[in-house]
């Protein structure tokens, strides 16, 4: 009886694991044929401090999944410096929608002017015409011109 007992406990634990990972991975296969790669390209210009955001195009499909952001952008940090960054959808200001926020790190450094990357992983989808956008926020200086990347997939 001990057995049975332990037997339908390790089934109904194996079930609610098995329950628990489905329902949390909505992409389970990427090669799957109605996903197809996403890429996109956005530069901004951004002279001033505080809020800097680099706009992607309206998303055309039915779902994105943005897997991965770049971005690269110099700015002085003699008098300035980089508060967040992050990829949202939505207003920027305030938050309103789904937003990842992105690791930074500086790559070089001359006569006061840090250049800056982000190379990050993320996991954000977004629906039909929805504008996907990363937001990098300073203050004291700008952010100077900023050139971004997302790639993913889309539902097809």
């Amino acid at each position: 009886m001990n057995r049975l007992v332990s037997l339908i406990a390790f089934a109904i634990a194996a079930f609610c694991a098995q329950a628990g990972h489905a329902a949390a991975t909505e992409v389970s296969d990427i090669t799957d044929a109605t996903w197809h790669p996403y890429q996109v390209y956005a530069t901004a210009n951004c002279p001033y401090g505080g809020t800097c955001e680099v706009e992607f195009p309206a998303i055309t499909t039915t779902r994105t999944l943005v897997t991965h952001a770049s971005c690269r952008f110099s700015m002085s940090t003699t008098y300035g410096y980089v508060v967040y960054a992050e990829l949202n959808t939505g207003p920027v200001e305030p938050i309103s929608g789904a937003f990842n926020n992105l690791p930074l790190f500086s790559f070089s450094s001359k006569e006061g002017v840090t250049n800056f990357g982000i190379n990050a992983e993320t996991y954000l989808f977004f629906e039909n015409g929805s504008v996907p956008a990363i937001v990098i926020e300073t203050s004291g200086a700008n952010a100077g011109g900023a050139v971004c990347t997302l790639t993913g997939y889309y539902k097809g």
